[in-house]
């Protein structure tokens, strides 16, 4: 019963962020509640999930997201913070997949971090513009989000496969938001959304340049 409400609890947890993201990007009227809504949900998000990654980090697999028993085996994750550092637990065969994903969010962390920086704030400032009456730019700003987030997501998932594990790697995103899913779930789930939105976001932004 412990691991169905870690499941569960995760689960919640997670689902904050395609909320955030329909917010964002589907920006139902009306525009300034969405905008306001979505941001407030982003900024706070953390300080529910945070509690959560540090209750389940030495009994959850941060790989798989398999709740360990007390007498089970286990291998270290390690993950340097800014705040303090992330000693994870894995399966014994998932600290690798694991440890080289994080390693890869380390190697390539300014990329990373612009291809969802800049179209965000792009997005957020026609989200912005839009609510005050000057809608001109919201839909291929949501478009260049869509295009933009789906081919970093997918740089990222590449992670496990190209990258090289390194003994304790900088977090280059948020790592309460590994935890509620586990890190191969999350990127499946990144992978698919993503690919839609290359496809999408890349439709409708080539023909807002050629509009």
């Amino acid at each position: 019963m412990r691991s169905i409400g870690v499941h569960a609890t995760g689960l919640a947890l997670f689902l904050f962020i395609p909320l955030v993201l329909y917010l964002f990007v589907a920006h139902p009227e009306p525009l300034a509640a969405s905008l306001a809504g979505g941001v407030a949900l982003m900024l706070g998000h953390r300080f529910l999930a945070r509690p959560f990654m540090e209750r389940v980090r030495g009994s959850r697999c941060i790989w798989c997201a398999r709740v360990l028993d007390a007498g089970a085996a286990r291998a270290a994750v390690l993950v340097t913070e800014g705040d303090g550092g992330g000693d994870f637990v894995a399966c014994p065969g998932h600290a690798g997949p694991a440890q080289r994903f994080f390693a890869w969010l380390d190697r390539h962390r300014l990329p990373l971090r612009l291809g969802i920086a800049l179209p965000l704030l792009a997005l957020l400032a026609a989200l912005a513009g839009a609510a005050a009456g000057a809608p001109g730019a919201l839909a291929a700003a949501t478009d260049l989000f869509r295009l933009a987030i789906g081919v970093t997501v997918n740089v990222a998932a590449l992670g496990p496969s190209l990258g090289a594990a390194t003994a304790a790697p900088r977090a280059a995103f948020p790592l309460h938001n590994f935890t509620l899913l586990g890190v191969r779930n999350l990127l499946w789930i990144l992978r698919l959304v993503g690919l839609w939105w290359i496809v999408a976001g890349g439709a409708g932004f080539a023909r807002a340049l050629g509009g």
